[in-house]
């Protein structure tokens, strides 16, 4: 479907963009739920939402899609859409970092230095 609607037009406006992303989302494809999570986390061409993107960022790390999976440990990290946990970020860190997510990797090194926890909420 996007590739028809590029087609036919150029350019996307912000919305014609989500409900593109929104369909392919839909059909399970995991680089558009965590493209349209983004969209969420954003507001862009959507409600700002961070239990939607959420979601839509969990269904997509679920399909092992390292950025996915990088993503979502840094919701946990953060608190974004979810209650705060850096047990499970750690988790999804990890996943990301086995499939060669060099931000992934730098995050459990951070979280993995004494004091990190210390230093976050400062």
């Amino acid at each position: 479907m996007a590739d028809e609607l590029n087609e036919q037009k150029a350019f996307l406006t912000w919305a014609e963009s989500a409900a593109v992303l929104q369909t392919d989302a839909r059909q399970g494809i995991a680089r558009a739920q965590r493209l349209l999570a983004m969209r969420y986390l954003r507001g862009r061409g959507v409600p700002k939402d961070e239990a939607i993107a959420f979601y839509w960022m969990q269904l997509a790390a679920q399909q092992s899609f390292a950025m996915a999976q990088r993503s979502l440990g840094e919701l946990y990290e953060h608190g974004s859409g979810i209650a705060l946990d850096i047990t499970i970020a750690s988790h999804w860190y990890r996943l990301a970092a086995l499939q060669g997510d060099s931000i992934a990797k730098e995050h459990l090194q951070r979280l993995a230095q004494p004091n990190a926890l210390c230093r976050k909420g400062s």
